[in-house]
């Protein structure tokens, strides 16, 4: 049975997000489309992408003599893990503080304050309507 953690290594992030924009991609096009930014072996990126098909995050799949991997786990839900992962460690399991948080700290601009705002009307709307 694969393995999944809530949060993946800085690495293993960087490796998936180019893996997310490939939608599907053998390791030597990963070596090589990360080869400006990380200088990473061959190797590298085959033991990491085999640690990713362990923990369930990618599948593969034989291509001639070749695997070509894809992504397993949709970005939006390893991105959620992560958040869930913060907001239970940390907030105890309340979103809310975690949000105030991140208003305070100042990491919104006028227009993600706005946007906020909106998801949160309308998430009140919703909940006036059940």
């Amino acid at each position: 049975m694969a393995k999944q953690r809530a949060e993946l290594t800085k690495l293993e992030w960087v490796l998936m997000d180019a893996l997310w924009d490939e939608k599907q991609a053998t390791a030597s096009d990963l070596q090589r489309k990360l080869e400006p930014t990380q200088n990473w072996a061959y190797s590298t990126v085959k033991t990491m992408l085999d640690r990713l098909l362990e923990m369930g995050y990618v599948k593969a799949r034989r291509v001639g003599n070749v695997f070509e991997y894809s992504p397993k786990v949709k970005r939006t839900t390893a991105v959620g893990k992560v958040v869930d992962d913060v907001i239970d460690r940390f907030f105890g399991g309340a979103v809310a503080p975690f949000i105030q948080q991140l208003v305070e700290r100042g990491t919104f601009d006028q227009g993600e304050l706005e946007s906020l705002r909106e998801v949160i009307e309308q998430r009140k709307r919703a909940g006036d309507e059940q």
